[in-house]
């Protein structure tokens, strides 16, 4: 099948650079970085040709496959007139201890357990219904991923690297089978790319496979590596970019520069949090080169910079026409007062950042206790006071999309991507800082810089974005450092069975999450019977608050799929839910153009004067809406209903 056309592409790239590296972690790892190149350049080509179809995405693949085959060919010619790279340490040929083997394996069958909830489930995480999937069905109807109308400026303007990619999966197989792929890999990628961060800052094998360990059961990294949200991918471009960044103190090449600019571009290119968690990353780790790599980068920086704007131009060319600012609009889609939905801050000042610090840290405060939460709420409603401060300030808390303002609290939902949080994690860093100080003189230089660069990231964060009860996932940057940071000071600081125990304790608590994540569980409350083993897939896409949607949904797009009609308009004003019914309306494999209806806001501009009137509307949440009836029945008068949903249709449809 061509969908593994991207997979072979892959393996041909990392066996050529398997032949110049010590280190087959880093050869995957680099691999990744011209194939997600060719994923963003090939994908805005393609768009200004109106050719993103299957037939130009298959040929595409198939013409870079076929050059990563022969450049991995040269590069095994060139190989056998020479020394092949490999590292013969003493330590890397000698054979793993029973505790280190034990670890490695039960996090294989963890990341095995998330790699199977990514094939079994739909996606069905909100944002991904909202706006990660309906772009994606948008490009495909569009030919490209030029803007189009729509209620949700997210659709637009959001960095779309990871959707990219999705993109590519969804056309070369047929469906959104493979779409949560992408963060599984990623999910990978954070796991090896710690290890060699940990590498990097001095660890030998033991500190490498905990740092693995470590950040593998991340819960933020467990349940999203199994969804389509972003964070995952944008956690792995930082965490290469710093990895590369680190590298550098030993090798000053230009591909090497090359890969730290297309890492920065794309860890920018994937999240619009990554222009706040890179700078003091970024400068930590220059803080580390000694006088030649501090040359050798800055004589470089102008390829660096050029290789990053370059990956992230198409998207700032497009923001800058739309809204004035090549970031996009400042808030996002939702009802309620403009102000609250902004994503920085009203004000920026040293207290507020302070207060936001607080804020910030008790979202990993929690524990299965009520009691000690509710108190733990009070300590740091408390302390934010005592600086000033109103815990529940509007201009330092974001609004929901439905225009509620949260409040400020101290929650433990563990098991659910959106609002988990990582409490032991977060202690694990904060004992081994008080380690390095503690320890001063056993630490190298580089190991102070890089926790200090994590410890500023997260302040910026705090200082610069409002605090909002799902702010945690946006923090995994951080702690997939952190845990590289952790182990390499924990491994040469406690007892081995210390750190077992600790890596025991991750490991143990990580197997729930793996097995019975809230939005998609492969052992549910009552065994299978809820399972998305043994649940219908199409109801699975309503796992995520939404259950009672399920049979509304599937019997409506049953009724459109049968019609004639191939042109099909989606009313969700009412009803922000519309990714479930462009996908099953997909499912026959009927080529449909499905499209947002009755947009209201400046998008509309965007709409293509070629394309045919639609035959039929699916208004979403339309049932008690008479002026929705109203609208769209004196030329579309035929009407079915199905539960909140209603289908307009002409009579011969």
């Amino acid at each position: 099948m061509l969908v593994f056309l991207p997979l072979l592409a892959f393996a041909f790239l990392a066996a050529g650079f398997r032949r110049t590296q010590a280190d087959w972690r880093e050869a995957l790892l680099l691999a990744s970085v011209p194939w997600s190149l060719f994923v963003a350049f090939i994908t805005e080509v393609l768009t200004q040709f109106r050719f993103l179809t299957w037939t130009g995405i298959a040929w595409s693949w198939l013409v870079f496959a076929f050059l990563c085959f022969m450049w991995s060919w040269k590069t095994r010619r060139a190989t056998q007139t020479g020394a092949d790279v490999a590292d013969t340490t003493k330590e890397k040929n000698s054979p793993l201890p029973w505790d280190d083997r034990a670890g490695l394996i039960i996090m294989v069958a963890i990341g095995t357990l998330i790699a199977l909830t990514a094939l079994a489930s739909a996606p069905n995480t909100w944002d991904a219904m909202e706006y990660h999937l309906p772009r994606v069905v948008e490009w495909i109807n569009d030919r490209g991923v030029q803007f189009f109308p729509t209620i949700d400026w997210a659709q637009l303007n959001q960095p779309p690297f990871a959707e990219y990619v999705m993109l590519h999966l969804d056309l070369l197989y047929g469906s959104d089978r493979l779409v949560a792929l992408v963060q599984w890999f990623c999910y990978a990628g954070c796991i090896l790319t710690a290890s060699l961060i940990a590498k990097e800052l001095g660890g030998a094998r033991r500190a490498q496979i905990v740092a693995a360990i470590f950040t593998a059961t991340i819960p933020m990294a467990l349940l999203e590596g199994s969804g389509t949200k972003t964070e995952v991918v944008a956690a792995y471009w930082i965490a290469l970019a710093v990895y590369l960044l680190l590298h550098w103190r030993r090798s000053q090449d230009w591909p090497h520069a090359l890969a730290i600019g297309a890492a920065l571009g794309l860890a920018v290119f994937t999240k619009g949090t990554s222009y706040v968690f890179l700078p003091c990353i970024v400068l930590a780790c220059a803080l580390m080169w000694n006088r030649t790599a501090k040359r050798g980068f800055f004589l470089r920086l102008p390829a660096i910079a050029a290789m990053g704007i370059l990956v992230c131009a198409p998207l700032w060319v497009r923001n800058y026409r739309d809204s004035g600012s090549p970031l996009g609009l400042p808030y996002f889609y939702g009802v309620g007062d403009l102000n609250t939905r902004m994503y920085a801050t009203a004000r920026a000042t040293p207290t507020l950042a302070l207060a936001n610090v607080a804020r910030n840290v008790a979202l990993h405060a929690g524990v299965p206790s009520a009691r000690i939460n509710t108190l733990s709420t009070r300590a740091f409603s408390r302390l934010i006071r005592d600086m000033g401060v109103d815990p529940n300030a509007p201009g330092q808390i974001m609004a929901s999309q439905l225009g509620y303002m949260p409040r400020f609290a101290v929650r433990f939902k563990p098991r659910n991507e959106v609002l988990s949080e990582d409490p032991i994690h977060f202690l694990l860093f904060l004992l081994a800082g008080a380690m390095v100080l503690i320890h001063y003189r056993r630490f190298k230089g580089p190991v102070h810089w890089f926790g200090l660069g994590i410890v500023g990231a997260f302040i910026l964060f705090c200082a610069l974005l409002r605090w909002s009860p799902w702010s945690a996932r946006l923090q995994l940057p951080v702690f997939v450092l952190g845990a590289a940071f952790s182990a390499v000071v924990l491994v040469n600081v406690l007892p081995r069975w210390a750190v077992n125990a600790i890596g025991g304790l991750l490991l143990l608590l990580a197997l729930p999450l793996a097995l019975a994540n809230d939005t998609r569980p492969l052992i549910a409350r009552h065994g299978l019977r809820g399972s998305i083993l043994t649940t219908p897939r199409d109801q699975t896409y309503f796992f995520d608050s939404h259950p009672e949607m399920a049979a509304s949904f599937v019997a409506a797009a049953q009724a459109a799929r049968a019609s004639n009609c191939r042109n099909i308009g989606i009313d969700a004003n009412l009803l922000h839910f519309e990714y479930p019914m462009m996908a099953m309306l997909a499912q026959d494999g009927v080529p449909r153009q499905i499209r947002y209806v009755d947009v209201e806001n400046s998008s509309a501009q965007y709409a293509q004067p070629s394309r045919q009137p639609v035959c039929m509307v699916i208004c979403l949440g339309c049932r008690n809406r008479p002026e929705k009836i109203a609208e769209y029945s004196a030329t579309l008068p035929k009407t079915q209903s199905f539960g909140n949903l209603l289908l307009f249709t002409e009579p011969t449809h």
